[in-house]
């Protein structure tokens, strides 16, 4: 006879309530800002999205949509994270939930401390334009990559099937997903980066090196 095991190992309760509140986060901004989430699925396919809202709230990079959406992107970076850590080093993973609580709190330091040097930073260099539309674009990217692999996600979190190739295809997927962004906010912002390329180089080693320096030497 053969013993039962656990067949989807990622199927945790506290998995489930950390999904609840992913999918609570967008039903909010669907229900105030159904045509913008809309928009921002496709966000890789057309600038539609960026020439509408941009000139609009150039002024207001963090709006009351983007704040609700801040929400998605930090459980669903942070639970890809630790399902990638799961499946490469399952000994280390002793208590899932606390493992998980810790991966989420590096990841809020990682991007409030690449929030707060890009506003340091663009102040001293007298870049705040070039941030603030930088800032919008990767933003709205960076929430299309996350709707993007949210649905192979969930996929490799309760499918049993192939959950080894899921789980894959999502990280291959993301990192993809992550290079594109990058390559498309050089093409659109290639004028003002051309102008202000030493100062555009130094602003950007700045906020990806920095933040990681820091939180490399507070949690290892």
């Amino acid at each position: 006879m053969h013993q039962a095991t656990e067949i989807v190992f990622q199927n945790k309760d506290w998995m489930t309530y950390v999904y609840l509140l992913i999918f609570s986060s967008l039903a909010i901004a669907r229900l105030l800002f159904d045509q913008r989430l809309y928009q921002n699925t496709t966000l890789f396919l057309s600038r539609k999205y960026l020439l509408i809202y941009f000139n609009r709230e150039k002024r207001n990079t963090l709006t009351l949509f983007q704040t609700i959406m801040i929400v998605p992107q930090l459980l669903v970076i942070s639970l890809l994270f630790y399902m990638i850590g799961n499946f490469s080093f399952p000994d280390k993973f002793v208590s899932e939930f606390e493992t998980y609580i810790k991966i989420l709190i590096v990841v809020i330091l990682y991007f409030g401390l690449r929030f707060l040097l890009g506003l340091l930073v663009s102040s001293i260099l007298n870049l705040r334009k070039i941030h603030n539309k930088i800032l919008y674009e990767k933003t709205s990217y960076f929430n299309t990559i996350i709707l993007w692999i949210l649905p192979l996600l969930v996929l490799s979190s309760y499918a049993p099937i192939h959950r080894e190739l899921n789980l894959k295809l999502t990280g291959i997927l993301f990192v993809v997903l992550v290079a594109m962004r990058y390559a498309l906010l050089i093409i659109n912002n290639k004028k003002l980066i051309l102008s202000n390329l030493f100062y555009f180089i130094l602003y950007l080693c700045t906020l990806e090196i920095v933040p990681l320096l820091i939180i490399s030497k507070t949690t290892i």
